[in-house]
């Protein structure tokens, strides 16, 4: 999944990687405290059991969920009024370019919306205009997302931040706060 691994796995159908790591959503914690959200990548619903005892999930989708309690939809075809309620969208997305540019896009003109990205992501030039309405960074380090044969987890080899990006109704362009590990 890394660009440093010596040996390169193959990548996960759609980019699927399970947000396992509780590290993942220390930063973001203070920043969600008692809000409610949509999660429109959840997957198995990792991230929103991480989030559990600090926010609310409204309404959990995905192209191709991994759990019954999570709704099939995808979510480019999230509306204003599924947003109704909702203060976020929080998300581990796919970071593949084709499809995370247009949901970077679509969310945020809907909520403020934040991703869990790839860190060097701040340093591509396809994303300077998307960083334009990107307010705040904030960095995690590596994460794990896999298990070994043992059940215990392994750190990757890449860093990662989480990215709040806003286009919503009486959004102001800001620029772009960076914090640091905690």
């Amino acid at each position: 999944m890394g660009k440093r691994e010596t040996e390169k796995k193959p990548k996960s159908p759609r980019d699927y990687y399970a947000t396992i790591d509780p590290d993942a959503v220390k930063p973001l914690l203070p920043y969600v405290d008692i809000q409610t959200y949509i999660e429109p990548c959840a997957g198995a619903g990792d991230l929103i059991k991480l989030l559990s005892k600090t926010a609310i999930c409204a309404d959990a989708y995905d192209i191709d969920p991994q759990t019954d309690s999570i709704i099939q939809r995808n979510c480019l075809t999230l509306t204003e009024n599924d947003c109704i309620g909702v203060d976020l969208i929080i998300t581990n997305p796919p970071f593949t370019r084709d499809i995370l540019l247009p949901m970077i896009d679509h969310l945020s003109s809907l909520r403020p919306t934040w991703l869990l990205l790839p860190a060097d992501m701040m340093h591509n030039h396809y994303m300077k205009p998307h960083l334009e309405y990107c307010d705040l960074i904030l960095s995690i380090g590596r994460l794990c997302w896999f298990k070994d044969k043992d059940g215990k987890m392994v750190k990757g080899v890449d860093n990662y931040c989480w990215y709040m990006f806003d286009q919503s109704e009486g959004y102001e362009p800001q620029e772009t706060v960076f914090k640091g590990r905690i």
